[in-house]
């Protein structure tokens, strides 16, 4: 996601519209969360009684989770999108073609964080809804381990575009999905050189210092590169990764 300078003021205010938040579910969130921390200099707080874990940036800003998989098959990084309403959004995936998977719920400690739901498009490509409350969404700074966009890899957009549009009000302009001026994602073609089709065409990519060594260092920790996409891996569990450089340096430490 992308915060232009015109845009909010904190990092963590995100347009409605726009890709608010990630999370990752794997089946082994203690070998993620030492991968994750070491690659991306995550702080990641002990599992809450769900096993879910927040990972913050230097200085506790929230950046994304990690947390026990729920789906068959192999992990992968879900995305949320903000929204106003997440019931009357999910209504209105579901009249565009798409398939709702979670209904609606109260989503944090007594149900303060926010309501979340998730749904899947009309080509099976999975989305998630969020209704903000205590929890804004991920800290967008452009510093090292923060979210720097997210992509949506396929060659046939016509099959997501629709949809996109009906639910979240994106129009794809080029190669940008855009939502009331601001870019929420980018279109790109299917990640290649992978071992079998990736569950979700989304990958997220996250800022670091330095994509060579950022790769190089998640390669010792058993991450496999893509000879294809240099800066694009797959995590030891096997989940698409992406990595892209830093536009602006990490400003607080703990």
């Amino acid at each position: 996601m992308t915060v232009p300078p015109a845009g909010p003021t904190d990092p963590d205010q995100h347009p409605v519209g726009s890709i608010c938040w990630v999370d990752l579910g794997v089946p082994d969130v203690d070998a993620a969360t030492a991968f994750y921390s070491a690659v991306l200099g995550w702080q990641v707080d002990p599992s809450d009684p769900a096993g879910y874990r927040l990972a913050y940036l230097p200085g506790r800003r929230l950046v994304a989770a990690l947390g026990p998989a729920e789906d068959p098959g192999a992990p992968y990084w879900t995305v949320y999108a903000r929204v106003l309403d997440v019931a009357a959004t999910a209504r209105a995936a579901i009249a565009a073609g798409g398939l709702l998977v979670t209904p609606a719920a109260a989503a944090g400690d007594a149900g303060v964080a926010g309501v979340a739901a998730a749904v899947r498009d009309p080509a099976s490509a999975p989305l998630s809804l969020w209704q903000p409350d205590a929890h804004p969404g991920t800290w967008a700074s452009g510093e090292p381990g923060s979210v720097a966009d997210v992509q949506l890899r396929t060659d046939r957009p016509q099959d997501h575009e629709p949809f996109l549009h009906a639910t979240l009000g994106w129009e794809l302009q080029g190669q940008r999905f855009v939502v009331d001026g601001l870019t929420s994602a980018t279109l790109a073609p299917p990640v290649t050189g992978l071992p079998r089709q990736p569950p979700s065409p989304w990958l997220v990519r996250f800022h670091v210092d330095d994509v060579e060594a950022a790769s190089r260092r998640a390669v010792t920790l058993g991450a496999h590169p893509l000879p294809t996409e240099p800066g694009t891996l797959l995590d030891p569990a096997g989940a698409l990764l992406g990595l892209a450089p830093a536009t602006t340096l990490r400003t607080l430490q703990a």
